[in-house]
């Protein structure tokens, strides 16, 4: 791994650590108790967060094994606090958990096109999959206009209209 790699993954766990928080802080809540969906998206969260500090220590240089700091488990927990303490309704909170969930998205998409390893692709290929169906459910829930594109079973008719008609040459 080299340097840019390393600080995109480090970024890339602060965030799944981050949006963890505000899953357990807001899936606590006395309107959104024990509520799945915040369950799914702290246990996806932090499966990443857990893949990347592993391929961080597994790392020769110990200068790129460090582990997410006091100080950023800390900022974690006061801003999910402040998220929680903020959302008086359960729409609202999975509004504000989708937001956090989008930026997370974001950056898997980049460290998962911008990573060398095939494997580590792969897994952040299932998470981002993970993800993306748990947004499909939160848009779902929330009724909001941030939907996930619908993906049409031919991808050449993505790209050109249908043509009506016999075509003599594939007629053998």
């Amino acid at each position: 791994m080299i340097d840019p790699e390393v600080a995109r993954l480090r970024r890339l766990r602060s965030s799944a650590l981050r949006v963890r928080a505000i899953a357990r802080s807001l899936g606590s809540t006395r309107f959104a108790l024990n509520d799945p969906l915040f369950a799914r998206g702290a246990c996806s969260s932090w499966r990443i967060a857990r893949v990347v500090s592993g391929r961080l220590k597994a790392h020769p240089y110990l200068h790129f094994q460090k582990r997410a700091g006091v100080a950023s488990l800390l900022r974690n927990k006061v801003l999910a606090g402040f998220a929680a303490f903020c959302a008086r309704s359960r729409r609202r909170a999975l509004l504000m958990y989708e937001s956090e969930l989008q930026h997370l998205v974001r950056q898997l998409d980049d460290a998962r096109a911008l990573t060398w390893s095939t494997e580590l692709s792969d897994t952040f290929g299932r998470s981002q999959v993970e993800i993306k169906s748990l947004m499909a459910a939160l848009a779902h829930e929330t009724k909001s206009p941030i939907e996930p594109p619908v993906r049409s079973e031919s991808r050449v008719g993505d790209l050109a209209p249908r043509i009506a008609g016999d075509w003599p040459y594939l007629a053998f």
